[in-house]
């Protein structure tokens, strides 16, 4: 009796020891998996020419990867360089004349609470899940003049409608969010973007696992990469993005 006191005792202190282990190794596999999708899209992107993007339901363990433009788009320009190129051309705008394959639609950003176009036989949208005990708490990304493009905002300084010129401050501000939707009370981040000369956008995604412990994931615009930082608990977290947001 005494022996089987002992175990008992011992298995009640190990058990919840080893979840613990197991929580925090699923959410290292989570991050590996996330980093792991970040490199095979930037790849992807450079190896077709093409632009994709990469949100995720905060909340959740759901990421959704979209390609935004055509092959045939002249990436890194802004709506009104790459119009200039053309009517210098004596072609006029390039959307409406059919300068590139695909229609109007093919140059912004899907909607992520829409369903995608099921005759899309090219399969351009993909869902992704994580570990199902793992949340995506939290997704900034840096602002930029090409995401506020791909976004359908104005670029800085090419308009002077009132619209256009808070799209800008937004900008001009760094504002971390931009582009984050809701839906029916479904979030969307801002999104990630992918590009076909191997940048990509600069942000950082926040995972949190049923255990409180949470870690960033940081990807490096210039050159693509990720960083996985160490694992903490939620409540001593004291990076940017907001670790109790669900």
């Amino acid at each position: 009796m005494v022996v089987l006191v002992i175990l008992a005792a011992v298995a009640a202190l190990g058990i919840p020891m080893l979840m613990g282990t197991l929580d925090q190794h699923r959410l290292r596999f989570a991050a590996d998996q996330f980093r792991g999708e970040c490199l095979e899209t930037k790849v992807k992107g450079m190896e077709d020419g093409q632009i994709f993007c990469l949100r995720c339901q905060l909340g959740t363990s759901t990421l959704v990867l979209d390609r935004v433009l055509d092959a045939h788009f002249t990436a890194g320009l802004s709506s009104r360089q790459t119009t200039s190129r053309f009517d210098s051309a004596d072609i006029f705008d390039p959307f409406e004349q059919g300068g590139f394959t695909g229609s109007s639609e093919d140059f912004r950003l899907r909607n992520p609470a829409q369903p995608p176009d099921t005759t899309n036989t090219e399969g351009n949208t993909r869902y992704i899940k994580l570990p199902e005990d793992i949340v995506i708490v939290d997704v900034i990304t840096a602002a930029e003049e090409r995401a506020a493009f791909y976004l359908g905002l104005t670029a800085p300084g090419e308009s002077e409608t009132e619209e256009s010129t808070f799209a800008a401050e937004d900008i001009m501000l760094g504002e971390l969010r931009l582009g984050e939707t809701a839906d029916a009370g479904t979030v969307w981040s801002a999104p990630i973007f992918f590009y076909p000369d191997g940048t990509t956008s600069t942000a950082a995604v926040l995972l949190r696992n049923k255990s409180g412990r949470c870690l960033e994931v940081r990807l490096r615009g210039l050159t693509g990469t990720c960083q996985i930082t160490e694992i903490q608990f939620a409540e001593k977290y004291t990076g940017e993005l907001n670790s109790s947001r669900y």
